[in-house]
């Protein structure tokens, strides 16, 4: 193990690259009902956007508790890292970073580092693989820390999802709003700004959504060398793989890989969303 351990939370959506990047990852609960699951734990993605589709009940996300998190520290610290940089959702979409706050003071003596990401899914992934392989490099908790604070404002995610059904029901815009938007066919391209969930523009068509992003992420990364690309997709592959097929030929990137969501990000935005995160 690196003298610094890395964790993030399931929102991270790293899936099976977290375990042999050497990243923890502490899981969000969902509850159907009276049934609850662990996020990437207990449920799959394609047993959850089943039930998302099935179920007469609207799931809840919950963040884990800081005793999970303080447990987690403790067994890492016992197992032989000597710090531990822990980077999460923000406080504007999760309780989750103040539960790894807690556990942090809890644990005492400077031994764990909290990094606000300001953003979710693969932009929030691709700092904490950061951090693990800056770990695995020999780097101090200081300097991994403030490489990931440096890191969080180049963070653009650009996203559309096909119905406002999911995000209506989750409390994200206004129940009212979904319905309207999916009578008139309105497709929104979401962004994060400072961590709070905002609409970049409203198209008539889903795949003119895509192509925009398509468009956004062109121009952003246009000049650029060697960034960090994620395209994020609910059950939705082989869009996935086109985007990412698109920006390849176009840009010159130092990493891109396919993100799938996982069920609390998915619980927001349902099936069939796709959008670019990029670190530039």
């Amino acid at each position: 193990m690196s003298r610094v351990a890395i964790v993030t939370d399931s929102t991270s959506d790293l899936g099976p690259l977290a375990a042999p990047s050497g990243v923890e990852v502490v899981p969000l609960t969902i509850r159907f009902g009276n049934e609850e699951f662990r996020d990437g734990v207990d449920l799959t993605e394609a047993d959850f956007y089943r039930k998302l589709n099935q179920s007469t009940t609207t799931p809840i996300t919950a963040q884990p508790t800081p005793a999970l998190f303080a447990q987690t520290y403790r067994r890492l610290l016992d197992g032989g890292a000597e710090r531990i940089v822990s980077v999460h959702l923000p406080a504007t979409l999760s309780g989750t970073i103040n539960a790894a706050a807690i556990a942090a003071n809890e644990i005492g003596g400077g031994k764990v580092e909290i990094v606000d990401s300001r953003t979710a899914t693969a932009g929030l992934g691709m700092l904490a693989l950061d951090a693990a392989r800056r770990a695995s490099a020999g780097e101090d908790a200081e300097t991994i820390a403030a490489a990931l604070r440096a890191d969080v404002p180049k963070v653009q995610l650009y996203a559309a999802i096909p119905s406002l059904t999911y995000l209506a029901r989750g409390g994200r815009i206004g129940h009212l709003s979904g319905l309207l938007g999916n009578v008139l066919k309105i497709v929104p391209i979401l962004t994060l700004v400072d961590g709070t969930l905002k609409e970049h523009a409203k198209v008539r068509t889903f795949q003119r959504a895509v192509d925009q992003i398509v468009e956004i992420a062109t121009s952003r990364l246009a000049g650029t060398h060697g960034a960090r690309v994620a395209i994020i997709h609910s059950m939705s592959p082989d869009l996935a793989n086109s985007v990412s097929d698109r920006l390849v030929s176009i840009a010159d990137l130092g990493s891109i890989y396919i993100c799938s969501l996982g069920p609390t990000v998915g619980t927001h935005a349902g099936p069939g969303a796709v959008g670019a995160i990029f670190i530039v």
